[in-house]
């Protein structure tokens, strides 16, 4: 497990399930998020150049990308991301974690996934 925190503290747990650096899987990197309630709500998302697909797996989702209305997703609905694009994924839920499954397609490890993050994020 990963985490990401900020000063006021935890925003984000997850787990990678498949990359080329723990499953030798190419191409693909796969993995779930967690964001408990009551998790810091940052006001600004995170970019990376590669597209992302998330999958709602339970939870009630505020999805935010590129400064569009934010959409309240739940369990089995999916949103492609494209590259390059701001966005974030908020726990809508005060007593209820959020899971979500991510999909990069076309790159081979976390560790290439380079994360921008604007400032207030």
């Amino acid at each position: 497990m990963e985490s990401r925190s900020v000063d006021a503290g935890l925003v984000v747990n997850w787990w990678t399930l498949f990359s080329a650096d723990r499953t030798d899987t190419t191409g693909l990197i796969m993995g779930i998020a967690e964001i408990p309630a009551g998790a810091h709500r940052p006001s600004r998302g995170h970019s990376h150049p590669q597209a992302e697909t998330y999958v709602i797996l339970s939870g009630v989702a505020d999805v935010r990308i590129d400064g569009c209305e934010p959409r309240i997703m739940r369990p089995n609905d999916a949103v492609w991301i494209p590259g390059g694009v701001e966005h974030i994924a908020l726990n809508a839920s005060d007593t209820e974690s959020l899971r979500l499954l991510y999909i990069f397609g076309g790159t081979d490890s976390f560790d290439e996934v380079e994360y921008t993050y604007p400032p207030g994020a």
